[in-house]
Parts: C-alpha cells; sequence; structure tokens
C-alpha cells in the first residue's frame, strides 16, 4: 500500500495485518480519484470503515484539510495511527474506534477532537464489509448508514461506496443520489451527490 499522488507521494503504509479488511488496490484508487478530482482540495473528508487508511489518507496527500477515520478493528486502528504519524497528518486527523453502522446511527458522536464535531463534510469514503454490504435495500444496515450519512453531508458532498459487483445500489437513499457507478473486477464503486430539494 502506498500515497500515489499529492504531498506525500510514494510514501508507503502499513497494510491490516489480515484479511478482516480488504486494502483497495492502488490501480482502482487511482481511478477513484481521478473521477473525483477538483472535489478534494480544502474539503472535510470522513472514511468510514477506513482500515489503515488508505483512501483518507490519500486525500490528505493530495489537499484535503482534515479527515474523521472510523475503524472497529483494534490492530487496523493501531496501525492507521502510525501511518498517520508517519505522513505527519496527526494535526489533520480524528481517528475514532467504533462500528461505522453504529456511529452513524448514534448521530456522529462528540470526539475527543473537537474538530470531529464541527466538520462539514464534502466527501464520505465507505468500505463495509462485503457480507455487510450485500443487502442494499433502504432498510438494510447499508441502506440505513447511507440514508442517514446523508445528514452530515453539505449539499454537493460525494459519497463514495465500495462493494461487491453483483450489488446493485439503490437510486437514492435519503438525501443521497446515485450519480455515478464504476466496476473494477469483482467489484464496484458507486458515487453518490447530497442532493437538498430546493
Amino acid at each position: 500500500m502506498r500515497i500515489i499522488a499529492g504531498s506525500k507521494a510514494r510514501a508507503s503504509l502499513l497494510s491490516p495485518r489480515d484479511f478482516a479488511t480488504r486494502p483497495i488496490t492502488d490501480r482502482v484508487k487511482e481511478a477513484v480519484f481521478a473521477i473525483l478530482e477538483g472535489h478534494i482540495s480544502g474539503v472535510q473528508v470522513m472514511d468510514l470503515f477506513c482500515g489503515t487508511g488508505s483512501l483518507g489518507l490519500e486525500a490528505l496527500s493530495r489537499g484535503a484539510g482534515y479527515a474523521l477515520m472510523v475503524e472497529k478493528g483494534r490492530d487496523a486502528v493501531k496501525r492507521l495511527k502510525k501511518n498517520i504519524a508517519k505522513l505527519n497528518f496527526q494535526d489533520r486527523t480524528t481517528v475514532i474506534q467504533a462500528d461505522a453502522f453504529k456511529y452513524v446511527a448514534d448521530g456522529l458522536p462528540k470526539a475527543d477532537d473537537k474538530n470531529a464535531e464541527e466538520c462539514q463534510f464534502h466527501l464520505a469514503f465507505v468500505d463495509p464489509p462485503y457480507a455487510l454490504s450485500r443487502q442494499a435495500t433502504v432498510d438494510s444496515k447499508l441502506g440505513l448508514l447511507l440514508t442517514g450519512l446523508g445528514d452530515h453531508l453539505m449539499d454537493k458532498a460525494v459519497a463514495v461506496v465500495r462493494h461487491e459487483r453483483r450489488v446493485e445500489l439503490r437510486r437514492c437513499y435519503g438525501h443521497l443520489h446515485h450519480s455515478d457507478r464504476r466496476e473494477y473486477g469483482s467489484m464496484a464503486v458507486t458515487f453518490l451527490e447530497k442532493i437538498v430539494a430546493r
């Protein structure tokens, strides 16, 4: 794993120790950030199910202003913190060790870092375990997370969801509306945009 572009380009990252998390490949990560080009500089990012931080840290390297990183696994969090320290991003990140489904359902509870509660998020990465993302109905765990997530995103914000290719996300979850889908081998990435009716 490595940072592909930006201020920390080519820096190596610690990978997850086991298969509980699935690090995104450099090829797919590069393709995702090519689509997001122009939507990174200065933004506030939420990285859910972040593992050891590949997506959130890539966003920071490319100019994002702040990243809230949420990961349940204890070992992954330890390695995430080491990656953050290696890149010297401690002042631009908050790490929350929590189940992301519950974290969003609870309304993003207050973190030690006051920035986490004051953030207006412009970009969210959502990369749940495949077993928990195979159901994508509105009342599924993933559907409820995406609907709730919309309440914490700015208008026109983008949520990037990685899932199995065979899974088809709905056209909308609350204020989040389908805007694009790309397929890479056995995986797919769906882009949702927050649109508030006026």
